[in-house]
């Protein structure tokens, strides 16, 4: 019998590595068969667990036979053989006999090491895909413990190293090892060696995590995020939707003084994050996503998703943005193909508008 003290131990380990015990005593029993048949034993190998007195036995268990068959069951034994062992026992019976764990020598016991070991590296690898597998577009958070010209690896617990491309940090994102850094789960793949987790920071489900994080609105699902749209480490815009009427999404999601915003632009490096608020009316809805520029007018083609958008003269480069920055993000979160024009140049090219936004 294996004492007490070693089924404890069993459980520790089935703790520390998030495991359940009846796989680590599976790993057990295997280790165990595995050792006892190289130290000679000739039995079938039975091996009992007792959760309640935690202790684990082992057990040889013979089939009397007439004659030995390869054909047949383990531990088939003759008749005179059962009987040397002053087994009481008839042909076709069965009988057991205990093996002590003090008759494991060290060839056994060093077999048993090596199978129980190999075993918990399969379940924790088992057990690690699992978790990440569940956790694919979810936000992790993970130490730097190797940067490289190319790559970055990260340690995100369960005994996982995942190897980040430069590409999927930010532009101009610094970092050292030791640090922490979250990231997004982008895919996971099961290998004989364990998970193999893919992470990024520039993807767009980092940002809707990191709103589901720090806005509880959005968490629970008061608040919806509708669209998306970013250039990494430069600037994100998001739709948003509340589904309570007392509920102001945009305000909810910027926070009183900024406070919400403010966790998510540190999270993401200080890049920009404009937040507006959704409408099934695409005259607003286009109005909002050129947030922060203010609009006069917008002219809709239902057929053709165009748009042309009248702002005021001073309001036009802030409309458009740097690069085009503001203008490209806002018809990517609503869909539209969006065209800017200030008012001097409408009036000049003969676009017929009437203000029909809130405000003017």
């Amino acid at each position: 019998m294996i004492s007490k003290g070693f089924y404890e131990q069993l459980e520790t380990i089935a703790s520390e590595r998030h495991i359940e015990i009846d796989d680590v005593l599976m790993a057990v029993k295997t280790a165990l068969i595995k050792a006892c048949q190289l130290e000679g034993c000739k039995g079938e190998i039975e091996v009992e667990f007792n959760s309640e007195q935690k202790n684990i036995r082992i057990f040889q268990v013979f089939h009397v036979v007439d004659e030995i068959s390869p054909e047949g069951p383990e531990g088939q034994i003759t008749l005179d053989d059962a009987k040397d062992m002053r087994a009481r026992v008839r042909v076709g019976s069965e009988f057991r006999q205990e093996v002590k764990f003090s008759q494991i020598g060290r060839k056994g016991a060093t077999r048993f090491k090596q199978i129980f070991i190999q075993g918990l590296k399969e379940l924790s690898g088992k057990r690690a895909y699992e978790y990440f597998k569940n956790k694919e577009s979810e936000i992790v958070t993970g130490t730097i413990i190797k940067k490289t010209e190319n790559v970055i690896g990260l340690n995100i617990g369960m005994d996982v190293i995942t190897f980040m491309s430069i590409d999927e940090l930010l532009p101009g994102e610094k970092c050292e090892v030791g640090m922490s850094m979250k990231v997004c789960i982008t895919k996971v793949e099961e290998t004989g060696k364990g998970p193999k987790v893919y992470v990024s920071r520039s993807n767009k489900d980092l940002i809707k995590r990191l709103f589901e994080m720090y806005i509880p609105e959005i968490a629970t699902g008061v608040i919806e995020v509708m669209a998306i749209a970013r250039e990494p480490g430069s600037r994100t815009k998001i739709a948003v939707k509340s589904n309570n009427p007392n509920v102001d999404a945009k305000g909810s999601c910027v926070g009183q003084q900024a406070s919400r915003v403010k966790q998510i632009n540190e999270a993401l490096g200080g890049e920009r994050i404009d937040i507006f608020n959704w409408s099934d009316n695409p005259i607003i809805l286009i109005a909002e996503a050129l947030t922060p520029a203010k609009v006069i007018s917008v002219l809709t083609d239902e057929n053709t998703k165009k748009s042309t958008v009248i702002v005021p003269d001073e309001q036009f480069s802030l409309a458009i943005g740097k690069g085009g920055q503001n203008v490209r993000l806002a018809s990517l979160t609503t869909g539209w193909r969006i065209d800017i024009k200030d008012e001097t140049t409408a009036y000049r090219e003969g676009i017929s508008f009437k203000p029909n936004v809130y405000g003017y």
